[in-house]
């Protein structure tokens, strides 16, 4: 993550009960026995996920909660006791995320046969994709949905509106005159990805709003501990680790046409180096960041439209200094344009101004030709 999630970051009630009730299922089903309502919660919780079932719902064309935790009971059951309790057991002792994150197990449930790990996975993807919107399950949270959460997640004095990925985009666009219930919001991304981690589908401290770039074109299903097809690797924790202390951009033959624009890691720490550069495959940073700032004189041109040298450098100056956190939060790409120019404050500017007139001059002069049909 480029920054720390803010500390009074709300958790999702919805995924703290889900969760709950994931962890008393397992326990429940540890005994040889029958599927039956004792595997759930007394409460409304428990209630709602035994009455959400197919054949409740004549319209269902798919298994519902209680058809999924059926088929994850009876996959269990088929197991030796020994391998439902040593489910349990992984499943009560990695509810501290930092912990793992600080030690990753990523071989968490290679001892749990491939039906019993596909009727979690299906269990657990249905509890995050449909059971959190049920009526009674939001009751009991107080009535937050994730979009009201969403909301609450992305206040300005909570996170903001910014990806804490990677700071170049939004995470929703506001819309005027519209409800915060009826707002877009973002995806949430799975820190750690459901389909090979399904035991933390509906952890309350794996799900985090990401930009759409972020979550659905670089990260997909990328695991953050296992670099493809087997290099382990670590990552940084999102609650109490950042990228954005150890990076600068660089600058390179500043009077060829085509200066050279690099994001560095401004580190020796192997393990920092080694999150920092899980981080940057992860969301592909460098080539995002490195694309946007392709072309200088553009960039200049752009964000500052110089119209003396004098001016030029002063802006440079300006843009430099460093971007509060509140601007942060929720400016796009505010981050990464500090950080380029506080580099170019840092260099001879007289190239980039030489080249910015020299190619103003040439555009006015075919401007002329063309409106002049000569």
């Amino acid at each position: 993550m480029l920054f720390t999630l803010a500390p009074n970051t709300p958790r999702f009630q919805v995924f703290i009960l889900l969760n709950a009730e994931l962890i008393f299922f397992l326990e429940q089903s540890v005994p040889n026995g029958q599927f039956g309502r004792a595997l759930f919660t007394a409460g409304a919780i428990g209630q709602t996920c035994w009455d959400n079932a197919k054949h409740n719902s004549p319209k269902a064309e798919k298994d519902l909660t209680y058809d999924k935790f059926e088929k994850l009971f009876y996959s269990l059951q088929a197991q030796p006791v020994e391998t439902r309790t040593k489910l349990l057991d992984v499943a009560r002792n990695t509810q501290n995320l930092s912990d793992f994150f600080n030690t990753p197990n990523r071989d968490l449930l290679a001892f749990l046969p491939k039906p019993c790990f596909e009727s979690l996975k299906n269990i657990t993807t249905h509890l995050y994709c449909a059971t959190k919107d049920l009526q009674g399950i939001l009751n009991v949270a107080g009535g937050i949905n994730i979009n009201a959460h969403f909301e609450l997640f992305r206040a300005a004095g909570v996170n903001g509106n910014i990806c804490k990925a990677c700071g170049m985009g939004e995470l929703a666009v506001f819309r005027a005159s519209l409800a915060e219930g009826e707002q877009w919001r973002a995806d949430y991304d799975h820190q750690l990805c459901k389909s090979k981690y399904p035991l933390f589908a509906v952890h309350p401290d794996n799900l985090i709003p990401l930009c759409s770039v972020c979550n659905q074109d670089a990260k997909k299903a990328k695991d953050l501990f296992i670099r493809e097809p087997d290099q382990p690797r670590h990552a940084f924790d999102p609650f109490i680790e950042s990228a954005r202390y150890f990076i600068e951009i660089e600058l390179g033959m500043l009077r060829d046409p085509e200066p050279t624009i690099k994001v560095v890691w401004t580190t020796v720490d192997v393990a920092l180096l080694e999150k920092l550069d899980t981080w940057d495959d992860v969301y592909e940073i460098k080539r995002r960041v490195e694309g946007r700032f392709r072309n200088l004189e553009i960039i200049i041109r752009n964000e500052i439209d110089p119209i003396n040298y004098s001016h030029f450098e002063s802006q440079v100056t300006h843009r430099a200094r460093p971007v509060s956190n509140a601007v942060l939060s929720d400016k796009e790409w505010a981050f990464w344009y500090q950080k380029l120019f506080s580099t170019l404050n840092q260099v001879d500017k007289s190239p980039f101004w030489e080249k910015s007139r020299f190619n103003d001059q040439q555009a006015d002069e075919g401007s002329d030709y063309i409106l002049e049909g000569t």
